[in-house]
């Protein structure tokens, strides 16, 4: 696991070039400590360009020298610089075999380089893992990026029109850089509003774009300037048969999930579990117990607030398969003390992350350096409210539908101040596709609110609804809502936060779930076969079915709690008095791109009828205005000149 970073420039734009490198460069050391490098490559255009390739190393496979970034092939002249896993590197490194000579490292790093000489850019496709990589071929004179297909690893990128290029792993970095300039996008901030992250393309700084998921990027130097093209690459099936019963997917699908856990625990450096006590990472702690004989360290973030409180279902797992447990717990003094530093470490700014900070510093500070994690168990067995409202608005009847639409318009006019029952008038003035109940069940604030909050004049709309669009083809209710929540929720939210907040510590955080093998699996399957039978309230039914056997049958059929932080209580508490001092702020807010006395209207609101309006309204807008003023990213150039 590492950091990435590089830029090409064209003509008389290369002033400072080497030192804008090594500033990105510092700025992502914290994702690889252990070694560092960078190069000048030799372009042979008969112009002047500069392409230049960096990388910081967390070393985990071949720790050695050898596994130093970025990484040359002599037989071509293409470097690689390389951030991710690749869990099936031995398997393609018997398929290359000797062809291009003795290799000279055991790191996957050397294998994608020698798959990119063999295959081109279809090896990209050939990759089971989590990646972000940049490859110089020489011989076409081109930079390639490329993202693994779920977006595990993030990948930015910078262009000035056809003449400078940057690219990171981070935006901090290419802000770092001081060739791009810190001004806030207001799109950005509207994506922001409505779901509590910026949803890709789109990044919080303008003009920086994330590639998205399952893209390459070619920049091509041309006679005095620079080519840019994104593309898909072609992600190859895995030729997994299809079941034709339930229970024959249930019996292939739990090999297929004891393969991807074994998969996922290559490495040459100590491994750990994030141990929420919920099914999905006790799911991940049970299936260990079938592919490894050595017990794993497991962690939990426990409170004194027992509703929040998972301890004893995490202890349960632990004790069961004889786990080294440790639990962290946060009080919410130790979370104001750690804020400043927790929201320092986002890279951008999110309603969701704390959590993994914290527990990302426990398990560092225990001596482990790669952590497994349950994420992406939801969104494939359908854990989220959004599967069950979706299911529900489709068997509503259309009388009863068409009354719903009718009287909805007063609804809303007439409302209580309470989000949910908002949310329940625009479930009704819907046309109950899936798309529809997703967008308003993973809803911040609506329109409306947006519109009041922003300083963008053009409404709260963006780029997200044609992502969204683009990428929900025609299927049942229920995968419909799993494609929608791997492409938004997860891709835009939570493997971002764990990602940023995870290598804060140097920690690489690996999601079993979101593995090609096990989503293209699950996604094949009916809708109806994840459902429960009978009657039955069990969870994730479908997941529970396959885990009977590892775990208590009590345990995986109470209600899920998720896991997240008494942020209600502790906001109307200790952390009241940092919050109130922001939203009296004007300027903070209003360089933030939020008007000041309508955000100062949320927290105010918030603190009279806290459930009415939820936590993470306020506080997402009190992470964004203080991610700006540490990030000096400001509104005010974006607002002057919009004429704003």
């Amino acid at each position: 696991m590492c950091s990435i970073a590089g830029l090409v420039q064209a003509g008389q734009s290369q002033d400072d070039s080497s030192i804008a490198l090594e500033r990105m460069n510092a700025a992502l050391h914290h994702r690889g400590p252990d070694d560092a490098g960078q190069v000048n490559v030799a372009a042979r255009s008969g112009h002047d360009f500069k392409v230049a390739l960096g990388n910081t190393r967390l070393a985990i496979i071949d720790v050695s020298k050898a596994g130093h970034q970025p990484m040359h092939d002599p037989g071509t002249g293409n470097w690689i610089t390389y951030n991710g896993e690749t869990y099936n590197f031995r398997q393609l490194r018997r398929e290359i075999g000797d062809e291009f000579g003795p290799w000279h490292s055991n790191t996957d790093t050397e294998v994608v380089l020698r798959a990119y000489r063999k295959w081109g850019t279809n090896a990209f496709g050939k990759l089971r893992g989590m990646f972000a990589l940049a490859i110089w071929d020489d011989a076409a004179q081109e930079l390639i990026l490329a993202r693994d297909q779920f977006g595990i690893k993030p990948l930015y990128y910078f262009a000035n029109a056809t003449q400078t290029f940057l690219f990171a792993s981070e935006v901090r970095a290419l802000l770092a850089s001081n060739m791009v300039p810190r001004k806030l996008d207001l799109k950005a901030v509207n994506s922001y509003l409505e779901f509590g992250s910026v949803q890709s393309p789109l990044t919080i700084v303008e003009n920086v774009h994330s590639l998205m998921p399952g893209e390459m990027l070619s920049v091509r130097l041309m006679a005095s300037t620079i080519e840019i093209k994104v593309s898909n690459y072609k992600v190859l099936p895995t030729g997994m048969s299809r079941p034709t019963s339930r229970d024959h997917a249930k019996a292939q699908l739990r090999t297929i999930l004891e393969d991807s856990v074994q998969q996922h625990l290559v490495s040459d450096v100590p491994v750990g579990v994030f141990l929420s006590g919920g099914m999905d990472s006790s799911a991940i702690v049970g299936l260990m117990s079938r592919v490894s004989t050595a017990p794993p360290k497991t962690f939990s973030v426990v409170f004194s607030e027992e509703q929040f409180n998972e301890a004893s279902h995490s202890q349960l797992v632990a004790q069961k398969f004889k786990t080294d447990h440790c639990e962290v717990k946060l009080t919410e003094s130790a979370l104001l003390d750690s804020l400043p530093d927790a929201i320092s470490a986002l890279d951008q700014p999110t309603m969701d992350g704390i959590n993994t900070y914290v527990v990302s510093k426990a398990v560092k500070q225990a001596g482990i350096t790669v952590a497994l994690s349950g994420l992406g168990g939801d969104e494939l067995f359908g854990g989220y409210p959004s599967f069950r409202r979706a299911l529900k608005v489709q068997s509503t009847n259309g009388t009863a539908k068409g009354v719903l639409r009718a009287v909805a318009p007063i609804g809303r006019a007439i409302g209580n101040g309470t989000t949910q029952r908002d949310k329940f008038w625009q479930f009704a003035a819907s046309d109950g596709s899936a798309e529809a109940v997703w967008k308003i069940t993973r809803q911040l604030f609506s329109q409306e609110g947006i519109q009041g909050l922003s300083k963008e004049r053009n409404g709260g709309r963006n780029s997200v609804e044609r992502s969204i669009r683009e990428g929900s083809p025609v299927l049942d209710t229920f995968n419909a809502i799993s494609k929608l929540e791997l492409d938004g929720y997860m891709a835009n939210t939570l493997l971002r936060d764990t990602d940023s907040m995870s290598m804060a510590h140097s920690l690489e955080v690996r999601v079993p779930f979101v593995d090609p093998h096990v989503a293209e699996f699950v996604l094949s399957l009916p809708g109806e076969w994840k459902l429960s039978a009978n009657g039955s309230t069990t969870p994730k039914p479908l997941l529970a079915d396959i885990l009977k056997d590892l775990l208590p049958t009590d345990f995986l059929t109470r209600k899920k709690m998720g896991f997240t932080l008494p942020f209600e209580k502790w906001m109307t508490g200790e952390l009241r008095g940092e919050l109130s001092e922001a939203f009296k702020n004007s300027d903070l807010l209003s360089r933030a791109g939020i008007n000041d006395e309508n955000a100062s209207d949320v927290w105010q609101r918030f603190l009279k009828r806290p459930k009415s309006v939820g936590w993470s309204r306020p506080w997402a807008l009190f992470v964004l205005a203080k991610w700006c003023e540490i990030n000096r990213v400001s509104s005010e150039d974006v607002m002057k000149s919009t004429g704003s």
